[in-house]
């Protein structure tokens, strides 16, 4: 006789199947802030942030049977720990970023210290008179 399966198995199979999503989810955005593919990691995390609002809230553990509660919890701590170390990269992007701000902030001020403030127009100073 086949397994027919109850409206209990299909929600928790539904779960798992979100669960195991938003996993991928969240290795494709640790792998592309590897590659520093910045616009398209915005674009995997608006994904993600829809791909969790359709979970609807809270995790209803209560009625989910012991190996489905494992199988959740070890997605859950997968994508907990794909996401502490993809906001470490992004920690370190925002710094170096900031020491590319400082450098070019630097950069200006040398200029306008150099140029008492004023914008130098290079090219024509150095241009010879054909005369």
């Amino acid at each position: 006789m086949p397994h027919v399966r109850c409206p209990q198995d299909t929600e928790h199979a539904r779960l798992i199947e979100q669960y195991t999503a938003l996993l991928r989810l969240t290795e494709r955005m640790l792998q592309l802030s590897h590659d520093h593919e910045w616009e398209q990691l915005i674009t995997i995390e608006a994904e993600y942030v829809t791909a969790v609002s359709r979970l609807g809230g809270p995790l209803p553990i209560e009625h989910l049977d012991e190996p489905t509660q494992k199988h959740i919890g070890e997605l859950l701590e997968a994508i907990l720990d794909n996401d502490m170390r993809l906001r470490q990269q992004l920690v370190e992007r925002r710094d170096a970023l900031g020491d590319m701000l400082q450098v070019s902030r630097r950069q200006q001020d040398l200029h306008r210290a150099y140029s008492g403030g004023k914008v130098v127009n290079a090219g024509s100073r150095f241009r010879r008179n054909p005369s």
